[in-house]
């Protein structure tokens, strides 16, 4: 046999063993295998990539990796620091600072004992995506995003499961899965789930003896805080906040300027009291799903229980200049009044579809409520409510509160003991057929 020949066929069994080899590993072992080289590679590739497992991280879900990830975050300024797909225990709060990104593959960063926060930012260009942030029921709050930050990128992230601690000095603080200060601006969260925020102990530092949670609070830590300004939440999902007692999805309070808060496509399910709760002013609300998930089974902890609404509203407006505009209001349940609006003037309500859930008894609930005002304030002016439909409930607009230049028109309903309580409007509904059943 030639030479030639030889070489030929020795190359080729070479290459069928390598093909033999390769089928025969485990698919798994081919995807680590691959993982791992492209995750050395990547970070190999640019310096401004820092691994955590470079610094010493595990990311097993048993080792405390706090000291690694701070050292790396410590050398991250206008660099990004990398998680690996994993689960990173911490125990004290990680702080994220000016010109830095801090991302993973879907990677948990988990507490691992009881402190009042997960992550805390300060400064400006920061950017946190791609990281499932567990507060597995031990940590007060996920992200705190502090007075003096601005140019905030936050989005394709899970914030979940927070509580009160039992440590006493935080055991009666209000549990939030992200906390936006005074003085902070041009904030984008988008993509984001918020889920599992719950009080068990009363919230003594609100001021009253109620259980307080918030998925997202923007409201000042002191009262000489600056404005914040410019914030949008997207395309998010909001779930379980609760108990009844106080428990609301998003929250802006405390903020006396127009903030230019824009809340659009956002999911909200089982936010036990309320999903939006608005007292600062410049809002716009538009293209939500807001669900009111319960049906006689969301009770009050400490205040007294009346049996005759699941939740108190769907959104509630107690400032001005807010729009509320192409929503959909439903679920099973009822609402005391679906849409709120106690306090405030340069309202608009136009194009939303409010109902009540289509099997429940809503002798006492309303679609939409001018209410007596924030602070018992009885007089308001200059809002709109326009083409909407109205769907099972007691009044359609039933105004409490005196609203100078009120305009009502062009809304539909249907299945509506009255339109409203006000004669000048009674004739500005139009009547529809009983649809939409699947309200259930």
């Amino acid at each position: 046999m030639g030479i030639k020949k030889i070489v030929y066929l020795l190359a080729s069994l070479a290459l069928l063993c390598l093909l033999i080899l390769k089928t025969c590993m485990p698919e798994g072992d081919n995807k680590q295998q691959d993982k791992n080289v492209h995750e050395k590679n990547f970070t190999h590739q640019d310096k401004r990539i820092l691994n955590v497992k470079q610094f010493g991280a595990a990311g097993d879900g048993e080792t405390d990796d706090t000291r690694a990830i701070k050292e790396a975050l410590s050398n991250a300024k206008n660099k990004k620091v990398y998680l690996p797909a994993g689960t990173y225990l911490i125990s004290d709060p990680l702080v994220v600072k000016d010109n830095t990104e801090i991302y993973g593959s879907d990677s948990i960063i988990k507490a691992k004992s009881e402190g009042p926060a997960m992550l805390k930012i300060l400064g400006q260009n920061i950017k946190i995506h791609n990281l499932i942030v567990d507060g597995n029921h031990l940590v007060l709050r996920g992200l705190r995003v502090m007075n003096g930050t601005k140019n905030v990128t936050i989005h394709s992230a899970t914030f979940k499961s927070f509580a009160q601690p039992t440590t006493k000095s935080l055991s009666n603080f209000t549990p939030i899965a992200i906390r936006i200060e005074g003085g902070v601006h041009n904030v984008m969260m988008d993509n984001l789930v918020i889920k599992d925020v719950f009080a068990n102990n009363v919230s003594s530092e609100v001021g009253w003896h109620h259980k307080v949670a918030r998925g997202i609070l923007i409201s000042p830590t002191l009262a000489k805080q600056p404005e914040s300004h410019n914030i949008t939440i997207k395309n998010s999902t909001i779930a379980d906040i609760g108990p009844k007692d106080d428990g609301d999805g998003i929250v802006v309070q405390g903020l006396k300027k127009k903030v230019g808060l824009k809340i659009l496509n956002n999911s909200f399910h089982n936010t036990h009291k309320r999903a939006i709760k608005i007292q600062s002013p410049g809002v716009l609300i538009k293209d939500n799903k807001i669900y009111n998930s319960f049906k006689l089974d969301n009770f009050y902890d400490t205040y007294d229980e009346e049996h005759y609404y699941d939740m108190w509203s769907a959104i509630s407006v107690y400032e001005d200049h807010v729009k509320i505009q192409d929503n959909f209001i439903g679920g099973r349940g009822r609402y005391s009044a679906a849409v709120d609006i106690a306090g405030g003037s340069n309202i608009d309500i136009s194009d939303n579809f409010i109902a009540n859930g289509g099997k429940s008894t809503y002798s006492r609930s309303d679609l939409i409520r001018i209410n007596t005002g924030f602070y018992g304030a009885r007089k308001f002016k200059t809002i709109s409510i326009k083409n909407n439909h109205l769907m099972n409930g007691r009044y359609g607009v039933h105004i409490v509160a005196k609203v100078s230049r009120l305009k009502i028109s062009g809304n539909t309903f249907s299945n509506l003991k009255n339109r409203t309580n006000s004669p000048a409007f009674r004739n500005q509904f139009i009547s529809l057929p009983l649809a939409y059943n699947y309200l259930h």
